[in-house]
Order: C-alpha cells, then structure tokens, then sequence
C-alpha cells in the first residue's frame, strides 16, 4: 500500500477482524499478505476497533492475484466475466463517467450506462485500449498477463501462432498495452539517481555499401538516442531524445529528477553544465574506470543493468523500430517497475490505470502514442 494512495471509502471490515488471522477461512499465502499490512507503518495510525479505510475490499483485492494462465482462463471465460471484473475492480461497483466523475449515471442494458448530465452512454471499456475492440476480452487478459510477466515481452509472431491472430491484430495488441504501459514511464525519482545515454540503431557492418557511406557523413544517422533514469532500489524513466545537446540532456534531468537529488553520471560534459541544485558524481568511462576510486559509492551499474535489460527485450522482437522506440521503452520500464510485484499484481496494476490509454490504429501507424504527465495519482 503505497504512501500517496488515496483512503476515501469505508468498508465494513474492522480491524479487529484482521487482527486475529487464524479465524478467517483464507489461503496461506493471503494469511502473509495480511500479516505485512498489519505490520506495515500505514497500518499503524488505526486504532484498535476503528474502520480500515482502503480502495476496495481488502479480502477480494488480495485474492485478484492471478498466478497463471490456467486461473485466468477458469476465471475469465466469456466478455461478461471479464466487465464485470473491471466494474468490481475499477468502480468498485459504483459506476463513473469516465471524463465526468461527478456527473450522475443510470444503468441501461448489456453493461452499458448513460450519463444523466450530457446523455453520453458507455461502460468499463470507454476510454481505454480496450474500447470497442473486436477481440475477445478472455484472451486480451491473457495476452496482457503475459506482457506483464515474461521478462522479455512478446513478440507478434507469438501471438499469432499461440491465438490464430493476423499480423496486424497481434502488432495492434502490442502496440496498444506497451502504449499503456507507459503511464509507469514518466515519473519524478528522487534520493541516489544514475543517468546515462544509449543509441539504439543497426550496425553499419550489416548496411548496404551506399547506404554505408552516407551514413559516415554523418555520425549517428542510423540511430536514435535514449536517455535513461534510474534510482537506486527505485523506478526507472527512459526517453527518446532529438540529440546529444547539452540543453537536451540537461532539460531531461530538471524534468525528471527532483532538486537536491544525488546524481551519478559517466564523463559526459553536459552533466557538468548543470546548476548547483544536485549533488554530482562522475565516473570516468574514457579511461576505464566503472566505479569511483574516492567514493565506492559512485557508480552507474544500475543503469546499465537497465539497458542490459533494454538489450534483452530487443532479442524477442528481433528488429526494433526506431519509429516505435519510446514505446518500446515504455515496455521495459514498466516491467523494470514492477520486478517486485508478482506477475498477476503487475497485470492489475495495468488494468487499474487504463483509463485515458485509447488509441487507434492511425495513431500507432504514425507513432502518435499517449503522452503521460504526473498529474495522474498512483491507485496502489
């Protein structure tokens, strides 16, 4: 239960119920999950026989945990099942316009509402990757379980042997969750922050010799460059970027890392042009040094165990588009954010922040994919 999530509904569930575990008919597993939020400091500021206030049922929350595929598929079996999770899930059972929270809203038949305000009709699925999609919703589940949990993703000619798909619905499946992934990609890290840069492109050894050497007039031509993010035992953050610039480089940091923040780089100049609002440490790559000799604390391994991570990913998808890149980032930096989750919480916590992610075809052909911002609060 993370520190800035909302308490904002009671639920009749005391916390003298929780206290004595033994006495509820539930898993073991589910016994340790309750065991760490009464230990948890969140926990601590309720007194005994008050009301625990959480965003849903505790009990049914902690029970969502989908193991596998086979749980999903005995769960999940038709496109009712699946809505009627997310209205439990989502709305909590109270039904919200999903751009007009407060307007008020009646139930119409086969799982649609209609906005008593604008008379504006829609269901769990409106305004998400979701809407008013052809495939069935069983088996978005599972192909969403499997992007959160496969540590290198997937790649389309998987989904099209594995579920019968044509190329263009398997890349538009892809394409749609990494798009949503990336609500997990723009945050504000904070504490020990390493940054460092990447070029992702083809070699020249593997051009055609006229493209080769129009590619030599100009270095870098053939590739895009990224700049990533990391907090030590935290969250990640990777952009595409236009150029190497000092202004770029520089913009990127200000926007992504808090002032008074610790900041670890390699020799890059630009860092160096910064203003005196982190505490800089540098280590000096050009002559071979990966760890500060003065300070053993001053390195940048845990950015490049993201780009490591980075790298792996590309080997699923064999060919990288450099068009789709930051989608592609997306992907890896929500897996990287949720390594500590297990695979099902990773897949609900997707699920609860897909509102805002629909987009079309013709956008994800142009590369026009969703832009995030920190406005939106973290649910969990």
């Amino acid at each position: 239960m993370k520190n800035q999530q909302k308490l904002k509904t009671e639920y009749s569930i005391k916390i003298a119920d929780l206290s004595d575990i033994s006495n509820l008919n539930i898993s073991v597993s589910l016994k340790r999950k309750i065991e760490k939020i009464l230990k948890s400091p969140e926990y601590r500021q309720f007194s005994g026989g008050c009301r625990l206030y959480i965003n849903m049922n505790i009990k049914e929350a902690l029970c969502q945990n989908f193991k596998n595929l086979k749980e999903i598929r005995a769960k999940f079996k038709t496109n009712e099942d699946c809505k009627e999770f997310l209205e439990k899930y989502i709305w909590e059972g109270v039904p919200v316009h999903p751009k007009y929270p407060t307007y008020k809203v009646y139930k119409c038949k086969d799982g649609w509402y209609k906005c008593k305000e604008n008379g504006a009709e829609f269901n769990i699925l409106t305004g998400t990757f979701l809407q008013n999609t052809k495939i069935p919703l069983p088996i978005w589940f599972e192909v969403i379980f499997r992007e959160c949990s496969d540590k290198r993703g997937l790649a389309t000619p998987t989904l099209m042997r594995d579920y019968g798909l044509s190329k263009v619905t398997a890349e538009l499946m892809i394409k749609k969750i990494d798009n949503a992934m990336g609500f997990e990609n723009h945050q504000e890290l904070e504490n020990i922050v390493e940054v460092d840069e990447y070029y992702e492109g083809g070699a020249l050894k593997n051009m055609h010799y006229g493209r080769k050497l129009a590619v030599k007039k100009v270095p870098y031509q053939n590739k895009k460059l990224l700049q990533g993010f990391v907090q030590r035992n935290g969250n990640a953050v990777i952009r595409v970027v236009p150029n190497m610039f000092d202004g770029t480089l520089n913009a990127g940091v200000l926007r992504y890392v808090k002032q008074g923040s610790t900041l670890y780089s390699d020799d890059n100049p630009s860092y160096q042009k910064l203003p005196p609002i982190y505490n800089q440490g540098v280590v000096v790559h050009s002559k071979g040094n990966y760890v500060n000799k003065e300070n053993k604390n001053i390195f940048t391994n845990t950015i490049e165990s993201l780009w490591a991570t980075f790298e792996r990913m590309k080997k699923t998808h064999i060919h990288v588009s450099l068009k789709h890149l930051q989608n592609y980032a997306n992907e890896v930096v929500f897996r990287y954010n949720t390594r500590k989750m297990e695979a099902g919480d990773a897949c609900l916590w997707l699920l609860q922040n897909m509102q805002g992610t629909n987009i079309t075809w013709k956008e994800i052909r142009n590369a026009k994919y969703t832009r995030y911002n920190r406005d939106k609060a973290r649910v969990a």
